[in-house]
This record gives C-alpha cells, structure tokens and sequence, in this order.
C-alpha cells in the first residue's frame, strides 16, 4: 500500500507522539457551555447509565487519574463499580507536585490491599512526606525538578511500570497540560443539557490555552450518540 508523503508524515507523527509512553484517555461530564463543575464545585452531571458506562471504562484501563485538586475538593476513591470482582484492579493515580494529598485520603486507604496508589510529585515534595506516604503502601515517583510535574516524564515512567492505558478524570487545569504536551489521545464526553456560565466555573480545559486554532489539538470525532436530551461523544487524536 503506497501513502503519500503527507499521510506518512502525519504517521510518523503519531509514531512518535505515542512511542514509549502510556496513553491517555479525558473522561468528563460537562455542560453545554463547556463547563465542568459549577463555581461552588457542584460537578454532578452525569446520569445513573453514563456513571456504569464510566466504570466500565474504569475497569478496562491500567490506572485512573486525577489531580489533586480533585483529592481535596471530593476525596474520591477511583475504584470500580459494578464489574467486580476483577481480574486486575486499576492502581490510582493523583498528580500532586509538593504531596499535598492528605494521609487519610480515600484514595490511598480504601480498599489499598485491591487497588495501588501511586503520587506523581516532584523533587520538591517534603522527604519526611514521602516517606509516610511510602509507608502507607503508596507508591511515590518524582517526575521532574520543577514546580509541576513533568507530564511527558511521567507518561514514559508509567509505560516502563507497565501502564499502558491512563483514564484521565479531572481536572480542567491537569487536562490542559496534558493537552499542552499533546498527551491527551482519546476524549469521552458526556454533555448534559444545562447551562451554568460563571468564570470561576471550572471548565473542560483550562490553563493558559493556545494563542492560535491552528496551534491547538484538533481531534476526530469517532462516536457520537444521544440519550434524552445528553449526548455522548467520542475523539481521537489518531
């Protein structure tokens, strides 16, 4: 089969954007206007079928993760529902650059003997910190020397540990530096039908964001269907 020069370059690209590093699927639940939790952090948009649909994404990856705004603000656990018992348990896994996760946080301490934990910090994160969290069961990787987490570093550190697939589930800002990195391989969106506005509500991606449409992420859209008045959609970056 020939390709022309474009299609190979666009091949080698993609090549080279998953090479040695885990991928990333974005699962989130947002409003027609884009917005992810409200400006009091009220987040629950997602219907009872979308919440099993979630789980079973869940229990099909090698880890789920969030950041730790998330761990702050609703201490989930990051476990799966209604599949169980597994044949292998997703390990759990929280972006947090200084260790700021809590030590009775869920989700290091529910159901710890079933499913891993793991901090994404740096080498700023407080020795003494770290070592509660190593005696917890957690396990602790310094992915950079910076004041944030080194996502591509982190992303080629999860792939030797043998986490090939992440399922991302909030927040806006840790999505934008995934997005930023070009990191982000897959979106599963849930769109329910509400409008909330507020520019203190946090959104689908937030960050800096990209000064220009051509220097930002285009994705294909591969799914798409309705149930009531949500719609559920699917991208790929491939």
């Amino acid at each position: 089969m020939l390709f022309s020069n474009k299609t190979l370059g666009v091949l080698v690209k993609i090549i080279l954007r998953k090479m040695n590093r885990c991928e990333f699927i974005y699962n989130a639940a947002m409003t027609i206007d884009g917005k992810i939790a409200t400006r009091e952090g009220d987040s629950q948009l997602s219907d009872e079928l979308d919440w099993k649909e979630v789980h079973a994404i869940r229990r099909d990856v090698d880890a789920i993760m969030v950041g730790i705004t998330t761990v702050q603000q609703d201490d989930p656990k990051l476990t799966v529902k209604f599949y169980g018992p597994l044949k292998k348990y997703p390990t759990r896994i929280i972006i947090d650059s200084r260790g700021k996760i809590p030590i009775n946080a869920r989700v290091i301490n529910f159901e710890k003997d079933k499913y891993p934990t793991l901090i994404a910090t740096t080498t700023h994160i407080d020795p003494k910190k770290k070592e509660q969290l190593i005696q917890k069961g957690v396990t602790v990787i310094e992915a950079g020397i910076n004041q944030h987490v080194d996502l591509l570093l982190l992303a080629k550190k999860l792939w030797e540990l043998g986490i090939k697939k992440v399922l991302l589930e909030g927040g806006g800002t840790l999505a934008w530096g995934l997005l930023e990195q070009d990191l982000i391989d897959e979106i599963r969106l849930f769109v329910a039908p509400f409008l909330t506005g507020g520019k203190k509500a946090t959104s689908l991606i937030m960050g800096e964001g990209f000064p220009k449409i051509l220097s930002s992420r285009k994705f294909n859209l591969v799914d798409l269907k309705s149930r009531n008045s949500n719609v559920i959609v699917k991208y790929s970056r491939k």
